[in-house]
């Protein structure tokens, strides 16, 4: 990723630096809401694993919900799974007899315990893995935002990267939201022609004597099929 930071910040009219401050802030309702709802989601899928709040501490283990974030996120998500809270039984205490296993069986239970350990952890990461996406699509839109409102002052990459550089994204998180970012700006802002050409292929007359072929439409996120 290459991209220069936001030099001409200090030109920024105060009014645009006014709507930049709200679309941060906007952004960070978002992404709020966005880790809340994946937060719920990940002790739901997790239910028959762990119990609510260690499921939920395992949530901010495996994603990395901002510090800011973190108080806010865990409130909403806890007032949101109220009812799983309330619902909740108390899991019945009993002794697990190991002095008089035998052990074979001994033996056995372990391999029961250490199976359910590697399944958890594997659902965890799958669930987490649902949670990055789901932030990402969030930083992309938002970061396509403020390039629009940066539209006149500056490139749509330097806008871009102020996004990134403002929400302090790390660097692997900061190359696939940049670039997710500039090959959405790059469909909507198609170069001279582009757009009649694509819709002359979305479009093809059939000649004649020979069958039509059906072509596929382009993907949303501008990724191209070399055939």
């Amino acid at each position: 990723m290459t991209a220069s930071s936001l030099k001409s910040s200090r030109r920024l009219s105060a009014p645009t630096k006014l709507r930049l401050q709200l679309i941060f802030a906007r952004a960070s309702e978002a992404l709020a809401e966005t880790y809340q709802s994946q937060a719920a989601e990940f002790v739901r899928r997790l239910k028959p694993r762990l119990p609510v709040d260690e499921a939920l501490q395992r949530y901010f283990y495996e994603v990395g919900v901002p510090a800011a974030l973190e108080g806010t996120v865990r409130a909403r998500a806890l007032i949101s799974l109220a009812g799983m809270i309330e619902s909740a039984r108390q899991p019945e205490t009993r002794a697990l007899g190991w002095m008089v296993m035998r052990p074979d069986q001994l033996l056995d239970a372990l391999r029961r315990r250490v199976q359910h350990i590697e399944e958890t952890n594997l659902e965890c990461r799958l669930a987490a893995s649902i949670s990055d996406e789901a932030v990402t699509a969030t930083h992309v839109r938002m970061a396509l935002e403020t390039a629009q409102t940066l539209e006149d002052d500056v490139t749509p990459d330097e806008a871009i990267m102020h996004y990134v550089r403002t929400f302090n994204l790390g660097s692997i998180d900061a190359q696939v939201i940049f670039r997710g970012a500039m090959a959405q700006w790059a469909e909507l802002h198609p170069l001279p022609g582009e757009g009649h050409a694509l819709t002359r292929l979305e479009n093809p007359v059939p000649s004649r004597g020979r069958p039509s072929l059906e072509l596929r439409p382009r993907s949303e996120f501008g990724l191209r099929v070399i055939v």
